[in-house]
């Protein structure tokens, strides 16, 4: 027959029946007492190497996690590179065409961080540039002006086309505006400037690594100026999409 829960009301409490005892288990105390038994007749030697290995291993973990868990802080990995950083200077690119307009871009950002005195160009010449360099490329390191202290300038590539391509060499051209913030004679107002500018990076593969080996400069051309550029301009042919750039602090 069901049970009758008619006389149940709403809101009501019943006393639940009482619980039978659980039975003391035998067998559970009898293992623990198993277990401690078998540790008391270790040797002292060996309780006391257990010790010393659990201290070890707690210090380990305390100083991997102060130590942000990574003994190599300067390695990277990005879509196409760079793979590293070494005092500030991104380096280490795939062999790819991806990997050339990076590099090439990447070195155009060198060449503004030597002239902001945050990378020496001795530094920027030992990860970035090759041993074919031409002298216009070394002096575009050697003869940077540095600027005023309190310069703020950016360089932010717009469109990125490479001209030429094989594994071994690459040419690759950024239209690019610097963006530039400068007090006025320590009046306290900041000016603002903006310049446009077409860089063209000739990269080889040397070393395992995208090295830039000649460099071209000129101004221009103004964004009102290319709304249908000429054939003979690298801007007449698609570039690359994405932001090819690695901004380091």
């Amino acid at each position: 027959m069901a049970p009758d829960f008619s006389s149940i009301k709403p809101g009501s409490q019943q006393s639940p029946p009482a619980a039978a005892p659980t039975p003391t288990s035998t067998a559970k105390t009898a293992e623990t007492k198993g277990w401690k038994a078998a540790f008391d007749r270790l040797p002292t030697w060996f309780k006391y190497g257990l010790v010393v290995l659990l201290v070890v291993t707690v210090l380990g973990s305390i100083l991997a996690g102060l130590g942000g868990g990574s003994s190599e802080p300067d390695t990277v990995r990005t879509g196409h590179g760079p793979n590293s950083i070494t005092n500030g200077v991104p380096h280490g690119y795939d062999r790819t065409e991806s990997g050339a307009q990076t590099a090439a871009t990447n070195f155009v950002q060198a060449a503004n961080q030597v002239s902001l005195g945050r990378i020496s160009a001795e530094e920027a010449k030992s990860v970035l540039v090759g041993s074919n360099a031409s002298d216009a490329l070394l002096a575009v390191l050697d003869e940077s002006v540095t600027q005023a202290e309190g310069t703020v300038m950016n360089v932010l590539p717009a469109l990125v086309n490479v001209t030429d391509y094989s594994d071994d060499r690459a040419v690759v051209s950024v239209w690019a505006v610097s963006a530039s913030q400068n007090d006025l004679s320590g009046t306290g107002k900041v000016s603002v400037l903006t310049v446009w500018s077409t860089t063209t990076v000739t990269l080889e593969w040397e070393g395992g690594d995208w090295k830039a080996v000649d460099w071209a400069f000129r101004s221009g051309p103004e964004p009102e100026e290319i709304s249908f550029p000429e054939g003979d301009s690298t801007l007449a042919e698609f570039g690359a999409n994405g932001l090819y750039t690695f901004f380091v602090e």
